[in-house]
């Protein structure tokens, strides 16, 4: 280590000097500590010198405990040592790492007789504020809870004697050791399952947006495991001495530090930032800590993006290098005291016991097709656990064998799609490839967005770990696992004949993403080579080009649109054009909402997808040149009302009256049994110049996995933003709204929400408390606060940009569309509602959508005269003043 920069960190001669002239021991050590910090994170600053600083930090607190102990015991005290444990044991401190100590006494009568000044050290260490876990045994302590506990027999093995006696820990390391506990076979099978059960544990957020650096899959945690493993079996943790026996190659032994050091860099800025033990890579500080760590941001992708791809990018190599050396460990520990049971497979490979060998050790060398087979036996046999240590080394190193030859090869062209069309175990054997290194250098563009994370709410995987997800979801709605959450993707799955089209469009759906242009065009084109190169036929080719071409289309439909506008929807089914479309774009587009962030679907998008799909079948069925005939639905619609009306003794007269023509558009949007339903509650209000306040059964299929408010008042100005700020206030988000005024100015006003967590409301107390809340609200619309003070989570104050507003006239529904795209924030529609009133716009239909840390909402509006806005000058004003408000809107809640 640089004597300067330890100098600099902790003058040792001026410390002892002042603590010898007396001065007061408590502000000195407080200095040190405070002062040494200020020199490593400015050095790391400057340098992002980790391993150097994490060593250094070791360093520091040896001399400033052995100080501390000074003040409390005797320099040549025998029957008492003080000792660095776990990675304070291993010399290695990050800016706010444990400080884990063990007081080490001979026995019950050192113990005893130490009882106080250790008392008086542990108070000391509080008193300057250093944030210590100690442990206080004696040496049969440290044995027999060591024998019954894994996790301290593991930190055991991890000490260093800092000052006392040294010989008290090598008699606690050698009770300690596995000659009398845990034996090494028996340490590796419990650290191997520990490991699996943490990766178990991790595994649905190892790739997201917060990823944990220590306890992650290809986490630190993972190196230590190594080491310990290492160090049980072959009595030492130093890795060079393992590498100079064989046992880890110089590769490996490169790759292994290379991992460690990257993860270190980012492991030390991120407590520097927090000012904590932080092991997660929280969202709302990973712009600061690209920013230090020097990355910058390039044509494609963002600083912080690129940050996280590299960082992925290791954590995945790491986590290839764990998967080797566990197994290397079982064949060298487990393995080697077993039978062996060698079974050909074919000329190429073999059964050891349950793993897939490789019979030569050049085999992938001389036969590189060879490679793709390995998966393929696989996924194919479910009996093979995977694959032995000797030949995933002998995979690594020849995968840069498959070129361009390679992958136009037809034998290599059979195998992969025999793995994608296997029975079993695809997405498993597809994750395999993914971790050896072999799917990527056989589909160049997909290597490309491996470990590639965009950094918005929205996405909460990588995209090679999204894709992957996407083919895993189908595969569970094949097996019927996820039928009572999604019951039509899963009966529609069966329906398919050739599931591999879903899987490669999934795999091949993103590769855009790492390329210039929209991603959707781009990764068509991609797949159209690999389509003819693959062997399928041009219609099974032009549905997969198809389905990724349009991937977004069906769940941006069913957002968007007016799902009982009958022109749009024959504009869709057109689009669609047959059933087999429909069918495999409706599962892909399930799919890939749910693996890219489970929070999206709600019960309200599920039912908006399933709607979709039914009237668009039924128009497909019906004949698409035969568009329906808006008037005819209205007077069907109308008639279906009157007669059940009728049964609670209404007259087709009294029905009219009391709707007080609101328009077509509110019986084309609205269901029999709502119609009916409003009517009813409407007789029934005898206050006319009260609000009516309906809050809707869930169980209308009409509305099903949502909330439905009905409200019914003279039409007021300020009744938009009035509904909307309530309904913020309440914590409930707005997913449709629908906005009559009938003949006679009355609002008959329908708004969709759901709660903070995506669910309809079914507390029988929330649902009064919301029915008096608008009531109240609504009696005075123009009094009702339009800003909220409500407070923006911490993730989404990190997304501060500029809104985008476009509009456009709706040539199916003779309206202008005010498309709004802004950070989410609380208050917005309430702002939106302002702005119509002071433009004397009517707003007539709502979509609102939540994309993570955005909204893309639209805003179907007339003026009012009823017709589409026009006039360019007036288009021009009303945008810039919604991204004005908007604008305010996030200034002012990053101040709340």
């Amino acid at each position: 280590m640089d004597q300067g920069l330890l100098t600099r960190i902790f003058d040792e001669s001026t410390f002892s000097q002042a603590l010898a002239e007396g001065k007061p021991p408590i502000p000195l050590f407080k200095d040190a500590i405070r002062h040494s910090q200020e020199v490593m994170d400015a050095h790391f600053r400057e340098s992002l010198d980790a391993v150097t600083l994490v060593h250094a930090r070791s360093w520091f607190m040896d001399q400033l405990l052995k100080h501390a102990w000074l003040q409390f015991f005797p320099a040549n005290a025998n029957n008492i040592a003080l000792l660095a444990v776990g990675g304070y044991g291993r010399g290695e401190l990050h800016p706010k790492s444990d400080i884990d100590i063990l007081l080490l006494n001979a026995d019950e009568e050192a113990f005893s007789a130490n009882s106080d000044a250790m008392q008086g050290f542990i108070t000391f260490m509080w008193d300057i504020k250093l944030d210590v876990g100690h442990g206080v045994r004696t040496i049969d302590d440290c044995k027999n809870e060591a024998a019954k506990d894994l996790t301290i027999a593991t930190n055991l093995m991890e000490t260093r004697t800092l000052i006392g006696a040294d010989d008290l820990r090598e008699t606690m390391r050698e009770l300690t050791g596995p000659k009398h506990i845990w034996p090494s076979d028996e340490f590796f099978k419990a650290k191997w399952q520990e490991q699996q059960e943490r990766h178990e544990k991790h595994h649905d957020t190892d790739y997201n947006l917060e990823p944990n650096i220590k306890k992650g899959l290809g986490g630190l945690r993972d190196i230590h495991t190594i080491v310990w493993v290492l160090e049980r079996h072959f009595g030492s943790h130093e890795l060079e001495n393992l590498t100079k026996q064989g046992i880890l190659t110089d590769f490996e032994y490169g790759m292994l530090h290379r991992c460690r050091d990257f993860l270190w860099q980012i492991r030390y800025a991120l407590h520097m930032v927090t000012g904590r033990e932080e092991d997660q890579i929280l969202f709302d500080v990973q712009k600061e800590i690209a920013d230090i760590l020097g990355f910058k941001d390039s044509k494609k992708h963002s600083a912080v993006e690129r940050m996280m791809h590299q960082y992925y990018r290791y954590s995945l190599a790491l986590n290839e290098l764990n998967d080797l050396l566990m197994l290397l460990f079982k064949e060298l520990i487990i393995d080697s005291q077993r039978e062996i049971t060698i079974v050909p497979i074919n000329e190429y490979f073999q059964r050891n016991n349950d793993y897939l060998e490789a019979k030569d050790p050049d085999l992938f060398t001389q036969t590189p097709n060879a490679m793709l087979e390995v998966f393929y036996y696989l996924a194919s046999d479910s009996s093979l656990r995977g694959v032995r240590a000797n030949t995933i080394r002998a995979l690594r190193d020849c995968r840069h064998l498959i070129d361009d030859e390679y992958r136009t090869h037809p034998d290599n062209i059979r195998t992969f799609m025999a793995i994608l069309r296997s029975k079993d175990h695809v997405t498993r054997e597809l994750d395999r490839m993914l971790r050896y290194g072999i799917l990527g250098q056989y589909i160049p563009e997909f290597g490309a967005i491996i470990g590639h994370m965009q950094h918005d709410l929205f996405h909460s995987y990588t995209v090679d770990q999204h894709s992957l997800r996407a083919i895993k979801f189908m595969r569970r709605l094949r097996y019927g696992t996820e039928k009572e959450l999604f019951p039509l993707a899963s009966k529609l799955i069966h329906n398919i004949s050739k599931r591999e089209i879903l899987y490669l469009a999934a795999l091949l759906h993103d590769v855009g993403k790492a390329l210039p242009g929209e991603h959707e065009i781009t990764g068509s084109e991609i797949a159209a080579t690999f389509c003819a190169q693959h062997g399928l036929s041009q219609k099974d080719a032009d549905l997969v080009v198809w389905l990724i071409r349009n991937h977004l289309l069906y769940s941006q439909t069913a957002q968007r649109i007016d799902l009982a506008d009958p022109d749009a929807m024959h504009h869709f089914a057109t689009q669609m054009g047959d059933r087999r479309h429909l069918d495999y774009l409706f599962i892909f587009s399930v799919a890939d909402i749910y693996s890219t962030n489970k929070k999206l679907w709600t019960g309200w998008r599920a039912e908006q997808m399933r709607t979709l799909y039914s009237e668009t079948l039924h128009l497909i069925r019906r004949g698409l040149d035969t568009p329906i005939d808006k008037d005819e639905w209205v007077k069907e619609t109308q008639q279906a009302v009157i007669e059940r009306l009728s049964e609670h003794g209404y007259s087709e007269e009294d029905v009219f009256e009391m709707w007080a023509n609101p328009g077509d558009e509110y019986f084309l949007r609205e269901s029999v049994d709502t119609l009916v339903w409003h009517a009813l509650a409407l007789f029934k209000h005898q206050d006319v110049n009260k609000p009516l306040v309906l809050i809707g059964d869930t169980s209308d299929k009409a509305f099903e996995g949502a909330t439905q408010i009905f409200i019914h008042m003279k039409d007021q100005p300020h009744l938009f933003a009035a509904m909307t700020a309530a309904l913020d206030q309440l914590h409930l988000n707005i997913q449709d709204a629908r906005i009559i005024t009938s003949a006679n100015n009355n609002a008959l006003d329908t708004y969709i929400v759901l709660d903070e967590n995506g669910e309809p409301i079914s507390e029988d107390i929330r649902l009064e408390k919301i029915q008096r809340t608008l009531e109240e609200a609504l009696s005075h619309p123009e009094e009702f606060p339009q800003l909220i003070q409500r407070r923006t989570s911490r993730q989404l104050k990190q997304f501060e940009f500029k809104p985008v507003v476009n509009m456009s006239n709706d040539p199916f529904t003779k309206r202008s569309c005010l498309e709004v795209i802004a950070p989410d924030r609380p208050g917005l529609l309430a702002r939106m509602g302002k702005l119509f009133m002071e433009y004397e716009l009517s707003l007539e239909t709502a979509k609102i959508l939540t994309e993570g840390e955005k909204v893309d909402d639209i805003f179907y509006i007339t003026d009012k005269n009823g017709d589409p806005i026009s006039d360019p000058e007036f288009c021009r004003q009303l945008q810039s003043a919604v991204i004005e408000a908007l604008t305010e809107q996030v200034e002012l809640q990053a101040s709340i």
